[in-house]
């Protein structure tokens, strides 16, 4: 048997950085409105009483809290439509629309002469948005033709598999080989599972196992984002006015705190997960780092906000940027990819989607509240997300399976489902019989003889790479 999971060529290298741009039109898109509430010119350019004038918290306050409600609004409708789209037009087509509908709605956001019109942008924005960050995510996890394959498209899926998987070490590509047999001979058993139900949106509320996945699911990315990140972003210029900045100081320290997001703890994570290999250890460590930094965030805020204590307020800032190290380092990465592992392939798009809705749906709701809630409570609007993560961390303890190490077919076990075919884990019996297999399949296709599914004969993996 080959490595599996051990190999990945230079083109799907490049593929996984091209599809990766989609994640980092989300981050942009989603965080460029906390820049543009801290410049004078965009209160003055739509005609916004500016803080501590006469009208703001009437006027300006409902149109920061709806310039990122209807971004939030599209972004829950672009997950609801990739739950019906992703299945139909395949995981390529919705980024081109994504990326087209976030590309238009930058330049309606760009180019606005109204606030009505940057609203829309904002809304337009949001749909491609909540199109991108379902759908990347479910690409890059795959990184094969799943899809081609459970539409019947396997001599394309061969030529794809072999371009992802070739190496000079594996000459014969048994370990594209090995992963087309494990995905078409899951794809058949998850079929032939769906049958008692009629359809997948039946099944994924009828088959017990399919529900606990919809539900962990939407509550990964729902109590991700109801820790907080988007509040402290978004309305970073305004956290950091409260606590004694003024002047570019604002600006400039929401620019430093995004960047380390990208630049630092995301990449950090990524690391981290290929050395710790538990999804559940990572998001546990992220949500205890978030109760202890915004605990302590309150603590300041309550205490030295508004006063002339540079050291008090200095440590309120730097409890902001203690809590992204742990909310970009262990949670950001880890939401994303757990929900791309749970769902098998039939309702791997219902799934993410419904996921991402979570995501959006909470966003809405928080950020929507937050210019009103800082405003009439101040510190203690912190407390939402201090009792939410509390609650959270014993919940994701003890309700959430463990994910890494596994390939996506083989996750299925731990959530109470058959596997058709073990190979990272695979005993010396089964790998013997996989292997048996292979050799038997092979030669009768190379006989000309008829083989069941899934073929993998000579013609379907040619020696070395493809391309084209």
């Amino acid at each position: 048997m080959g490595t599996f999971g051990s190999q990945t060529s230079l083109y799907s290298r490049l593929v996984t950085v091209f599809v990766a741009i989609g994640s980092m039109t989300y981050g942009y898109s989603a965080s460029i409105i906390g820049s543009t509430i801290g410049q004078p010119g965009w209160y003055s350019y739509f005609q916004l009483p500016p803080e501590g004038t006469p009208g703001y918290a009437s006027i300006t306050t409902p149109a920061i809290s709806t310039a990122n409600g209807v971004f939030s609004a599209g972004g829950a409708i672009g997950t609801l439509f990739i739950m019906w789209s992703c299945d139909y037009f395949g995981r390529k087509v919705n980024i081109q629309i994504g990326g087209f509908c976030a590309l238009f709605g930058g330049a309606l956001q760009g180019g606005a002469n109204s606030l009505p019109m940057f609203q829309a942008g904002r809304f337009v924005c949001g749909l491609g948005i909540g199109i991108l960050v379902t759908v990347c995510p479910m690409y890059l996890s795959e990184m094969s033709p799943r899809w081609l394959i459970s539409k019947g498209f396997d001599e394309e899926a061969k030529v794809v598999l072999q371009r992802l998987r070739w190496s000079p070490d594996d000459p014969e590509n048994i370990v594209a080989k090995e992963e087309y047999y494990q995905t078409a001979e899951q794809i058949r058993l998850e079929a032939e599972r769906l049958k008692e139900f009629g359809s997948v949106w039946t099944a994924v509320w009828k088959k017990k196992s399919y529900r606990k996945r919809m539900i962990l699911g939407f509550l990964t990315q729902w109590g991700a984002e109801f820790a907080g990140p988007l509040i402290i972003n978004n309305y970073a210029v305004i956290l950091y006015t409260n606590l004694g900045m003024t002047g570019s100081m604002p600006l400039l320290l929401s620019a430093v705190w995004l960047t380390t997001a990208g630049v630092i703890y995301n990449p950090l994570g990524a690391w981290l997960h290929d050395k710790v290999n538990s999804r559940r250890g990572m998001y546990i460590t992220g949500f205890v780092g978030i109760l202890v930094t915004t605990s302590c965030l309150a603590a300041m805020t309550a205490e030295y906000a508004g006063t002339s204590n540079r050291v008090g307020n200095g440590f309120g800032i730097l409890f902001m940027y203690l809590y992204l190290a742990f909310q970009g380092t262990f949670c950001d990465t880890t939401m994303y990819i757990y929900v791309s592992e749970i769902f098998p392939t039939e309702i791997r798009p219902i799934g993410m989607g419904f996921s991402l809705f979570g995501q959006f749906a909470s966003t809405l709701i928080l950020l929507q509240t937050a210019p009103m809630g800082f405003n009439n409570v101040g510190w203690k609007y912190y407390l939402l997300i201090i009792c939410w993560t509390a609650f959270f961390i014993p919940v994701i303890y003890f309700f959430f399976p463990e994910t890494a190490r596994l390939t996506l077919e083989e996750i299925a076990k731990n959530f109470g489902d058959e596997v058709a075919v073990h190979l990272t884990d695979a005993t010396d019996e089964e790998k013997a019989r996989i292997e048996h297999d292979l050799a038997n399949k092979y030669s009768r296709a190379a006989d000309g003889q008829s083989s069941p599914s899934p073929d993998l004969s000579a013609e379907g993996f040619q020696d070395g790479p493809k391309s084209g």
